[in-house]
């Protein structure tokens, strides 16, 4: 377990927005006063310093003046999932040097968030998944999801998964969707949610048209966010549950 105190961020699986949800969770948390340190231990797709790949969005996003290489451990350019790309590649995603990178920022920030990639039980090697490294980190974990058809079940699985793991789904963050998108069922969802899950749900993102910058994202997280709910977990620390 990394001493500290942070967040790691899954998703009931791939697109469901969790970079988004990270940088407006991260700008809500600055503005309770607190330095909040991001990381993305691996992606893939593009080059790592393209603008539209995660670690650079959290970069821009955040206006962090850390180079990328140290919010991404890992990177490949293939637009697969990360074990399969590090496959590929003939590189082994290893544990050791994630688990130091993250270490420096706990000791250097109050609150880490830590963003998984896909969902809860993507590979990220032959023997090893986003589960296996949520493990070594043992912080509670926020799930992000989308709020339509779907998203209860699919919660609620990720929630029973992250449970077996041994660790705590702390709450869960609802994430946009285009307005042609739009669901009768959106408004009952988050209910369902805290029924089913057993979850707190700490907030639903709008769908953010046009630019995203940090100024839309940290409006976004400090209207939309329940800040008090994270704080409450963050006061109860990395204890697994």
């Amino acid at each position: 377990m990394i001493p500290g105190n942070g967040l790691f961020i899954t998703g009931t699986g791939t697109e469901v927005g969790k970079t988004v949800v990270t940088a407006a969770l991260a700008w809500a948390l600055r503005e309770q006063g607190l330095r909040v340190g991001v990381m993305k231990p691996v992606q893939s797709g593009g080059r790592l310093i393209d603008p539209d790949t995660d670690g650079m969005r959290l970069k821009t996003w955040l206006d962090l003046s850390e180079p990328v290489d140290e919010i991404v451990c890992y990177h490949f350019p293939e637009p697969v999932a990360p074990g399969l790309a590090a496959e590929w590649a003939g590189v082994e995603i290893a544990r050791e040097p994630i688990l130091r990178r993250l270490g420096e920022q706990a000791r250097a920030c109050d609150v880490v968030l830590v963003e998984g990639a896909g969902g809860w039980l993507v590979p990220l090697g032959a023997d090893w998944t986003i589960a296996d490294l949520a493990t070594a980190i043992g912080w509670p974990v926020v799930i992000v999801a989308h709020g339509r058809l779907g998203t209860v079940n699919h919660t609620a699985l990720t929630a029973l998964a992250i449970r077996q793991q041994g660790l705590t789904p702390a709450g869960v963050i609802l994430n946009g969707w285009p307005a042609e998108l739009d669901d009768p069922s959106a408004a009952d969802n988050p209910r369902l949610i805290r029924q089913v899950a057993k979850l707190p749900v700490w907030g639903s993102l709008p769908w953010l048209e046009g630019e995203l910058t940090g100024a839309v994202l940290k409006e976004a997280g400090c209207a939309n966010l329940d800040v008090g709910l994270v704080m409450e977990t963050l006061k109860g620390g990395n204890a697994n549950g």
